[in-house]
């Protein structure tokens, strides 16, 4: 069996295995007992990060330690159709030349390809490598939680490799920072006179990763909600309750709300509702795909349901409309990069207060935080409390790489065409080790990923076999430093 076959039987493993972040418990206590079974060094954080070591397999090796870094979580989402169980972990499918979720889930390749690779590689006693620490972290769809909170003073690496990008061929060299927020803003609810329910329902957007596809001018479920609810507002009309399910690393792709209408305003309603459907599709057209259903819900037998207060539902019709969404800035420095971003990933009804989640990206610090000023006094405008969290650092460009010289000329001339240096507009764990580890040479690659946090991601099968075949070369080639 070869090496790269080994990578697609570790893939197939750990994804039975879930590993949805904050809940990596399990496919921790993998690593760990991975690790030791193979009696390599491993170390393991309350956090549950992991750190695996493995000495060069070249005989009197004197050469630079090679630091191999991924997370081992993923966003996990499905579709409304989906009968997919979390608990049971994910079966992997190929078609066409790619790798998927069998069951309309979430794929996991991001991160469990650079997982698959880094076992794959402890695993073998015959791949050429220099000394190895293999760092995966916990909690990167969260914030970078894991980077953040990992102690680096044991590691010895001169060079670290991230395995979290997502296109063949392109090589990182600096990522955003970023900020994630809530918006809470307090619940009041009312008995009201009422005898029509509407429940009124979107779907159908593609959602998507809001640091690759931020750009893309998909629609957002959450700014919709907000526009169709400004649209068909009038006192007469009651919230009785709002769902944005979602992440704050993934476009909103649906929403709920269920309305308390009078009796002779429903037609009015239904048909508004209808034009601004509408609407949202010739918006669309060309981007993304939407449908907005609605439908009378069983109606109130006693006359009376609870509903937000008039004042409340003001509140938050108008915080929708107002917090801000999409690219704020581009690059001037890198063409085609966006430089300052906000989604808006989620909107959760609880007991005291409707909670709206943000993700706040820019390779600006200063950008970055005045975008956090402007959600907070949208916040403030409305008397709601504002949160700030996971607050990550940038990875800022060096001038001068080795490891980024070496990437791209193995790459160049193991496949016959061009590599690309870039920056992205999402938060790799790379700004963290290059503040924790000083003068370390970090670079960022990974396979062909697409649809990445949507329930139709898949892997290109190709693009994850070059991937391997180049990392290996730079291991040999780093071992022979």
């Amino acid at each position: 069996m070869n090496s790269i076959d080994n990578v697609f039987i570790y893939f197939r493993e750990i994804s039975k295995i879930p590993r949805e972040t904050t809940k990596e418990k399990q496919i921790s206590d993998y690593l760990v007992d991975f690790a030791q079974k193979r009696n390599l060094e491993v170390h393991r954080d309350q956090l549950l990060n992991v750190i695996i070591k493995k000495k060069s397999n070249i005989e009197n090796y004197s050469g630079p330690t090679v630091i191999l870094q991924g997370h081992m979580d993923m966003v996990y989402e499905k579709s409304p159709d989906s009968s997919h169980v979390y608990e049971n972990g994910i079966e992997i499918v190929e078609r066409d030349g790619y790798v998927y979720a069998s069951d309309k889930t979430t794929l996991g390749g991001d991160n469990g390809i650079a997982l698959a690779y880094c076992l794959a590689i402890l695993d073998s006693d015959e791949i050429k490598h220099p000394h190895l620490e293999v760092i995966i972290t916990t909690q990167e769809e969260g914030g970078l939680a894991g980077a953040n909170a990992l102690n680096t003073d044991s590691l010895k690496g001169k060079y670290l490799i991230n395995l979290d990008s997502e296109e063949e061929g392109v090589f990182f060299t600096s990522c955003a920072g970023g900020v994630r927020n809530n918006v809470l803003i307090p619940v009041e609810k009312e008995e009201i006179e009422c005898r029509t329910l509407l429940s009124v329902n979107i779907s159908g957007l593609k959602g998507g990763h809001s640091g690759i596809e931020i750009d893309r001018e998909r629609g957002n479920a959450i700014k919709l909600m907000g526009r169709l609810l400004y649209s068909i507002d009038s006192p007469e009309i009651s919230m009785v309750s709002l769902q944005c399910p979602g992440k704050a690393n993934a476009i909103s792709s649906s929403a709920s709300v269920l309305l308390a209408v009078p009796d002779e305003m429903t037609g009015t309603v239904t048909n508004k509702i209808k034009e601004v459907e509408a609407s949202f599709k010739k918006e669309l057209q060309f981007t993304d795909t939407i449908k907005i259903e609605c439908f009378s819900a069983a109606p109130v037998s006693s006359g009376t349901i609870n509903a937000y207060t008039g004042d409340v539902k003001k509140k938050i019709i108008n915080t929708l409309m107002l917090i801000p969404y999409g690219v704020m800035n581009k690059s001037y420095a890198i063409p085609g990069l966006v430089q300052t971003s906000v989604n808006v990933g989620s909107l959760e009804e609880s007991e005291h207060y409707i909670s709206i989640l943000s993700s706040i990206r820019s390779s600006v610090e200063s950008q970055k935080y005045n975008v956090a000023d402007t959600i907070r006094v949208v916040a403030e405008l409305y008397g709601a409390k504002c949160e700030f969290f996971n607050d990550y650092p940038q990875w800022e460009y060096k001038q001068d790489s080795h490891l980024r010289d070496l990437a791209v000329r193995m790459y160049e001339e193991i496949f016959e065409k061009k590599a690309r240096l870039t920056a992205i507009h999402a938060g790799l764990e790379c700004g963290y080790f290059d503040s924790k580890l000083k003068n370390a040479d970090i670079i960022s690659m990974g396979p062909d990923l697409f649809e990445v946090h949507t329930p139709n991601e898949h892997a290109s099968v190709q693009s994850i076999k070059n991937v391997w075949v180049l990392l290996l070369k730079i291991l040999e080639k780093l071992a022979e430093e």
